[in-house]
Order: structure tokens, then C-alpha cells, then sequence
């Protein structure tokens, strides 16, 4: 469930609750009422809630004191037991705001993606599997690539361009101190941990598409806890760590491994990410930009699965 609240002047109180009529709300009261503004509050499942928000936000179109607050809510009493059978869907607003800060490039970004290259290189070079499994779930650039995913749903040009700054400054940092770590760390060697995220095959791209339609579920159903196994499975930091350790090694056979890796990881976890999101009804509220959200998607839609078909071509030839 969730509570939608509208502050708004008194003169749409009727639009305001024949809004929550028409899409079945569990229940809606006046909160708080002056002369000047009212405050109803709609309590209604998750699943209704994105269109109770797009037609407020048709309602509050060129007004200056319209506000709408949304707020999750953990307990309602009685319990109603007739719910909906159509799966729970966290707002578009929600998912904007969550993957607008996890995309955000930031000194929280970075420290975060600087201490996750560590804990993964020295797990990588002293092939300690646990240390890496600890890099993975901190997993700082799985944010930026949903964010990337979301943006090309909505046709948000500006929010894609963001993202892909945030992965590809991300990628280049790690990276950069990977190559730094392989040439002052003592007794490195390729280890088997390191070999092994320098291997490409079919299995390693049907468990990155596979990822990466869990990590849209997750990510917009609220059931967070998937996600964790998301960023072991479809890891995209060691193949980044290994890959720089290769070049500061000279290992370039193996380095070239290690980007296709990364590359390919990148590019089944966008591509199923965007699929599923689309399939969840994820789209802009206005007609006008739906148009170019289409475009945007087909674009995104088009370049990855050219990229995974070189990849597939690769593995073959």
C-alpha cells in the first residue's frame, strides 16, 4: 500500500476525489482544510499508484500551490484481505529519484568505487574468493547502469549522457588504480581468480541477460534484497580490476578477455534491463514525449543487441 497526498486550493476537491474514486482507493479523507488549501490523502496499492500520480500531476498542470507527496506505508489495520492480482510496481517518480542519486556521480560515488577496486584487486591477486565476493556486493557501478536504463525508457537524453559519464568515469578510475596496484603490489602474478574473468562464453552472457531482468524487477517491484545476488552474479567491477592488472602485467591476451567480459556484462544486464522495464508499462506521462521515448528505447534496444551479436560472433569465430 501507499499514501498519496494532495495539498491543493479548495476548488479541486471534487477532481481530487473523484480521482481517487475512479481508480478503486481503499479509502481517501480530508486531512486538512482552510480557506486557501486542502490536503486529502489517498491510501491505495502500489499497483494503482502511478496512474493516481500522473493524473494529479495533469490536475496540478500550471498551478503554483499544488504539491503531491507519496509515501510508502508499512502497516494498515483492519487488513484488507481482497487485493489486487496485478503485480506491485514502485512508481515512476520513485525509481527516478532512487536511480537518479545511485547514478549520481558524487565524492560518494567515487570513495565508494575506490574502496570496492581495492577490496576486489586484493582478492583478485591473493585469489581469496570471499575478499572478491565483498567487492562485488558493494557494486557501485550497477546504480549508474540501471540509472542508464531508466533514462532511455523515459527518453531522457540528458539523464543517458549523465549515466553513461557516471559508468564510463567509474570504469576509467578503476581501471586507472587497478594498473597503479599491478605495478607496485609484491609477487603479483595471474591468478587463477584473475584468469578466470578473462574468459568470455555463452554461458557468461545468458547469466548477464538473466541479471539483468532481475535487477529491473528488483529494482522496480521495491524487492530489494534481490539485488544482491544481482552484483555477484553479473559483477562488473573484478572484470574492470582484472582487466587493469592484465595491462599493468602485460598480459594483453588475457586484457582483451577481460574487456569482453566486462563489455559483454554491461551490455546484457542494459538490454534485458530495458526490456523488462518497458514490459513493466514503464513510460513517460506525456503523450508528446512517449513519441521520443520510443525512439530512444529502439535506439538503446538496437545498439546493445549489435554489441552482443559481435560479442556471439567472437565466441564462434
Amino acid at each position: 500500500m501507499i499514501t498519496i497526498e494532495a495539498i491543493a486550493p479548495p476548488t479541486n476537491e471534487d477532481a481530487i476525489t473523484r480521482i481517487a474514486k475512479q481508480n478503486e482507493a481503499t479509502d481517501y479523507w480530508i486531512s486538512s482544510s482552510s480557506d486557501k488549501q486542502i490536503a486529502i490523502k489517498i491510501l491505495i496499492e502500489k499497483s494503482k499508484s502511478q496512474r493516481v500520480l500522473d493524473q494529479l500531476q495533469s490536475l496540478m498542470d500550471g498551478k503554483s500551490n499544488f504539491r503531491v507527496l507519496a509515501y510508502p506505508l508499512e502497516i494498515a489495520l483492519p487488513y484488507e484481505k481482497q487485493q489486487s492480482n496485478s503485480p506491485a510496481t514502485i512508481s515512476r517518480e520513485a525509481l527516478l529519484s532512487q536511480l537518479k542519486a545511485q547514478g549520481k556521480l558524487d565524492s560518494h560515488y567515487m570513495m565508494l568505487v575506490f574502496l570496492s577496486t581495492i577490496v576486489a584487486a586484493i582478492g583478485l591477486i591473493e585469489n581469496n574468493v570471499a575478499v572478491i565476493i565483498g567487492a562485488m556486493v558493494i557494486a557501485p557501478l550497477l546504480g549508474p547502469n540501471l540509472a542508464l536504463s531508466l533514462s532511455t525508457i523515459l527518453g531522457q537524453v540528458k539523464g543517458v549522457f549523465s549515466a553513461l559519464q557516471t559508468l564510463t568515469i567509474g570504469i576509467l578510475f578503476a581501471l586507472g588504480l587497478s594498473v597503479i596496484l599491478s605495478l607496485f603490489y609484491p609477487g603479483i602474478s595471474l591468478t587463477p581468480e584473475i584468469l578466470s574473468r578473462t574468459v568470455v562464453g555463452m554461458d557468461g552472457l545468458v547469466l548477464a541477460l538473466a541479471s539483468g531482468a532481475a535487477a529491473a524487477l528488483s529494482i522496480t517491484t521495491g524487492v530489494s534484497s534481490v539485488l544482491v545476488g544481482v552484483m555477484v552474479a553479473v559483477a562488473l567491477l573484478p572484470p574492470t580490476v582484472a582487466l587493469g592488472i592484465c595491462l599493468g602485467l602485460g598480459a594483453y591476451p588475457e586484457a582483451q578477455g577481460a574487456g569482453l567480459l566486462l563489455i559483454a556484462n554491461i551490455a546484457s544486464v542494459n538490454l534485458t534491463a530495458q526490456l523488462t522495464m518497458r514490459l513493466k508499462g514503464i513510460k513517460p506521462r506525456e503523450k508528446e514525449k512517449q513519441r521520443t521515448a520510443l525512439v530512444v528505447f529502439l535506439i538503446g534496444i538496437l545498439f546493445w543487441c549489435a554489441l552482443i551479436g559481435y560479442l556471439v560472433y567472437r565466441l564462434n569465430y
